[in-house]
């Protein structure tokens, strides 16, 4: 079967099993049935044990899972196989209840059981952790998505696997809904919706007469990140749980902060809910942070050279449609393609279903097709604009690898992305990109750390691989290379021809491409001079190039390599002959000067 393809995000979970079905549990045989899964990890046993609990209606005297007097943090000990340790570490499930002193213990039970956010990492198979119990349970099961399409993606596989779904969305005809909730009346499993259709009274009035016993919100951080914004439906979803008079709710996230899970809680939950959290880490991800001051000449150079399937993850519709565009006319049309939720529906499922199968495709797109859709072999993402938040990163860069390979995550990250997040609170969730991007401590921890995740041995980043130090720009380092050689002797617009040639002979020699352009070589020119790296000189040499104040001084993270010093002395030797030429020029001219005023005097 197709659907619920996400164990295998570790393959080791559908590893044949030593015991027969007869020593199968119920959750498990149903696993093993509906999508061939013979192994539950212990967070989707846990997640899954909480919502058949609430949702069955479990004797009030059934036990709590462990959780000691104080409702603090307690450790669920994870069953790690070899290859879990070794490819997904996932260390342990933390179960944190947010209760109040004056609580029963019989509404504990209940609150526990059936409000929980589940912090899972992306790709650890969280769709099982709600269709398992779906199939188990008599009413239906309503799953809330963000995108539209996600939900497409997800009804594609739910029917590719023989699971009776239907889709809420907009601009459905009312015969389309009528058909939709007879097909609920007759025994269909999964509701499929958004929070805008949810919107339509009449919609919820009809959801509430068919009984519904889950609810799951699948990326719930969007409830903080986008309700507070561009999306108010996601603040209407607590009341609109009351109105379905669901009792078994739960919100799923890859990557939340503490003040998003806050935030998530009093929205959904009135801040009474409890967090069953795994580690947020994905082992198989190496993290990498490239400075340059033309990011997209640096993200053509990638796009060519780093493994594929590849995500460019742009900033804005305009400039993902750009980047397809020009990255097409090296790599060829059949290789390259945009997405965006700007496109139409048709257009949309036309490229989901290009890259779903290839191979060797680079996808230029926004954030509209990071969340959740569905593709486990992409090897390499690449983000040409920072995310906002380390959530938003740790979600976007989550998309690769998610069939246990090994997959690159690259940031790109210039001057400009410097004075835009230090502009924010140093506590703030802004702020931790900054980190993330310029610390010379390991990059995955600054993340985990921006989540509130316990320490981990690093896997694999830049900073680790490299010893703590990162390296200057790129395209700086070649142009400061450039007029620590050629002091006072070149204009802007002389020495950004000159640095053109250059830059793409280098280019040519190396992979066949000519991609820079004199507009590249002026935002290098530009950031070098804002940097005091480079200044015009004034007469004699008015207007020429020559090297800044601070063109040795390391400044805000980023580092020199050990080269600089070599330049550092061969640059003291050249301004030591200039001041020898400058000086004898001086003289000359005082001595005309004086021969001169001598002659008009006689």
């Amino acid at each position: 079967m197709e659907l619920l393809k996400e164990g295998e995000d570790f393959p080791f979970q559908t590893a044949d099993a030593s015991e027969s079905d007869l020593d199968l549990d119920e959750v498990t045989l149903a696993a093993k049935n509906a999508f061939g899964i013979k192994y539950l990890f212990a967070w989707q046993r846990i997640v899954i044990a909480n919502i058949l609990d609430s949702a069955l209606g479990l004797p009030e005297d059934t036990p709590l899972l462990q959780t000691d007097d104080s409702f603090g943090e307690d450790d669920v000990a994870l069953q790690n196989t070899p290859a879990l340790q070794t490819e997904a570490s996932v260390g342990k499930a933390d179960i944190a209840l947010q209760t109040d002193a004056t609580t029963t213990e019989e509404e504990e039970s209940l609150l526990y059981r059936g409000r929980q956010i589940v912090l899972l990492p992306t790709g650890a198979g969280k769709s099982l952790c709600f269709l398992t119990p779906a199939l188990l349970l008599k009413g239906p099961t309503l799953v809330i998505y963000p995108l539209l399409a996600l939900m497409a993606d997800q009804k594609r596989r739910m029917d590719s696997g023989g699971i009776e779904s239907v889709i809420f969305r907009g601009g459905q005809s009312p015969q389309e809904r009528e058909e939709n909730f007879a097909k609920i009346k007759k025994g269909a499993k999964i509701i499929i919706a958004n929070p805008e259709v949810l919107q339509n009274k009449s919609i919820v009035k009809e959801l509430a007469a068919c009984k519904i016993q889950h609810i799951a919100i699948d990326e719930a951080h969007c409830v903080s990140e986008w309700g507070d914004s561009f999306r108010p439906a996601y603040l209407t979803l607590g009341k609109i749980i009351e109105e379905l008079d669901c009792k078994t709710v739960t919100a799923f996230t890859a990557t939340a902060s503490p003040q998003v899970l806050d935030r998530v809680s009093q929205v959904l939950f009135g801040g009474q809910s409890h967090i069953v959290r795994s580690d947020a880490d994905r082992s198989n991800i190496r993290y990498n942070v490239i400075y340059a001051a033309a990011k997209k000449r640096l993200a053509f150079r990638l796009a060519v050279t780093e493994q594929k399937p590849l995500l460019i993850f742009c900033g804005t519709r305009a400039k993902s449609e750009d980047m397809a565009r020009e990255l097409a006319l090296y790599m060829g049309c059949d290789k390259v393609k945009f997405y965006h939720a700007g496109l139409e529906k048709a257009e949309k499922t036309a490229t989901e279903e290009w890259f779903f199968n290839k191979s060797d495709a680079v996808l230029c797109c926004t954030c509209a097709y990071g969340m959740g859709v569905d593709k486990k072999d992409i090897k390499t993402v690449i983000h040409l604009e920072s995310p906002p938040t380390a959530e938003s990163y740790l979600q976007e860069s989550g998309r690769i690898a998610r069939d246990g390979s090994i997959g690159k995550a690259i940031l790109l990250w210039n001057y400009a992305d410097h004075k835009k997040f230090s502009a924010y609170p140093k506590n703030s969730r802004e702020y931790k990109m900054l980190l993330f991007a310029e610390s010379s401590t390991c990059r995955r921890q600054v993340l985990l750390d921006a989540l509130g995740a316990e320490e981990a041995v690093c896997s694999g980043c830049d900073v680790c691989e490299r010893g703590g130090k990162a390296p200057f720009a790129y395209d700086l380092d070649l142009a400061l290379s450039f007029f620590s050689l050629n002091r006072k002797m070149y204009t802007y617009t002389q020495a950004a021809a000159l640095l053109e040639s250059d830059f793409n002979s280098r280019d040519l020699n190396s992979f066949g491409l000519r991609i820079w352009e004199q507009e590249d070589i002026r935002s290098i020119l530009y950031e070098l001079e804002e940097r005091n790296f480079i200044r015009k000189c004034l007469w004699p040499w008015k207007d020429r190039i020559t090297c800044g104040k601070d063109m040795y001084a390391g400044i805000e993270g980023i580092y020199r390599s050990k080269k600089w010093q070599l330049l550092k002395k061969k640059e003291r030797s050249l301004t030591e002959a200039h001041l020898k030429i400058r000086r004898s020029f001086m003289s000359n001219r005082r001595k005309l000067v004086n021969k001169i005023i001598g002659k008009i005097r006689a």
